[in-house]
């Protein structure tokens, strides 16, 4: 989906019975995954209506909070501002943006990509830690189509823990595996209510 279909998509959800495109928390995984480590400066790249970037910022965390939407970063800032945290928004393309400084944590969760362009997102986003910072990839496993899960249908833009390995190099893996949600507890959306999803979760270091 190109930039207008994201606005659109966005623009409706708002308007619609859920007033939001993605659950108002992140996954427990990201949560969990996260919760023992120091606050320092996070980048969120593809932030969509900013959950996991609002939900750092909520715990000392010093966010930005980058997409190519500009309705998504308008309701994240509107979210931000309902839950009293400061975020640092940006509209721009995560594929092509550089950062002015370095992160102790870099966050993509469910950001599909051709191989190609992926490949060089993350291989960049891992260049963009500060030492000892960690890179965070959460996303739907390729395995989810023949689980029927929800998500995306196209195998080509979907996670396996062996691609999202060879692309950090394993001596920079501290996790990457396939693990299972269940969308009753741990939904992506609101409109997701039963059965289970298969994701693929990395944990890097620089």
């Amino acid at each position: 989906m190109d930039v207008d279909e994201w606005d659109i998509r966005y623009r409706q959800a708002r308007e619609g019975h859920y007033t939001r495109l993605w659950s108002a928390l992140p996954a427990q995984l990201v949560q969990d995954t996260v919760a023992p480590w120091t606050p320092g400066r996070a980048l969120d790249l593809a932030t969509g209506d900013g959950r996991n970037a609002i939900w750092l910022a909520a715990r000392s965390w010093s966010v930005t909070g980058l997409d190519f939407s500009a309705e998504a970063i308008a309701q994240a800032g509107e979210h931000a501002r309902a839950a009293g945290v400061d975020v640092d928004w940006l509209v721009a393309d995560a594929t092509t943006w550089q950062p002015p400084e370095r992160f102790d944590l870099v966050t993509v969760m469910y950001l599909h990509l051709p191989e190609v362009q992926f490949r060089s997102l993350l291989a960049r986003a891992l260049g963009w830690l500060a030492p000892g910072g960690h890179l965070l990839v959460l996303g739907h496993d390729r395995a989810n189509i023949a689980a029927g899960g929800p998500g995306p249908g196209n195998p080509d833009i979907l996670y396996t823990p062996e691609l999202l390995s060879s692309i950090v190099g394993p001596e920079r893996v501290v996790r990457c595996e396939t693990v299972s949600r269940d969308l009753a507890t741990d939904p992506e959306s609101p409109a997701d209510i039963r059965g289970a999803a298969l994701d693929t979760i990395l944990v890097a270091t620089a």
